[in-house]
């Protein structure tokens, strides 16, 4: 299990703000596309409204690999920053476990893609991620972080103001975009 702690930042001027990490001194250490396919039952709600259950495909473009990955995401706070546990094995054959999900009635799997360019920048990981334009229209910076002490050193240095600053999930973003 991991613990994973993040935030997203919403900006007018996304490649600027990508642009000044890189002047800063964050180091490119991927560049993906991602098929992200949520898991969820037609029958029940087996998973709390909070968690996740994903399948990622992960098109590492620097290395010319994909790896495959069912994760679990068990959301324990959002405060500041937003606190998961996550729970994530490699796995080798899609339909298979796609299948199996199937046959214990995890039946909904819907699927969206983005592309992610990866940064180490302070000992953080810096997440630019573009979605496609019919799932979530607008870019962000995602910010994984040790503490929240972390992510205030993170955002003090890249100029970054709190409003900002969004703990919501993708999900809780694009219900938020529905409703307007």
């Amino acid at each position: 299990m991991e613990k994973e702690l993040e935030c997203k930042v919403f900006t007018d001027d996304f490649n600027a703000l990508m642009d000044k990490a890189i002047e800063m001194g964050a180091k490119m250490i991927a560049h993906e596309i991602q098929d992200n396919i949520l898991i969820e039952s037609n029958d029940f709600d087996l998973i709390n409204n909070s968690d996740y259950l994903r399948i990622r495909i992960t098109e590492d473009i620097f290395n010319n690999k994909t790896k495959k990955y069912l994760t679990y995401k068990k959301r324990i706070n959002d405060t500041n920053v937003r606190h998961y546990d996550e729970y994530t094995i490699e796995f080798d054959n899609e339909e298979n476990l796609k299948q199996i999900l199937r046959f214990v009635k995890l039946d909904r799997q819907s699927s969206s893609k983005k592309e992610r360019k990866s940064f180490e920048f302070m000992g953080a990981r810096l997440d630019f991620d573009r979605w496609d334009k019919d799932f979530y229209p607008y870019p962000y910076l995602e910010i994984e972080v040790k503490n929240e002490e972390h992510l205030t050193q993170i955002i003090n240095k890249l100029g970054i103001r709190k409003n900002q600053i969004s703990t919501e999930s993708i999900s809780e973003l694009r219900l938020k975009l529905q409703e307007n």
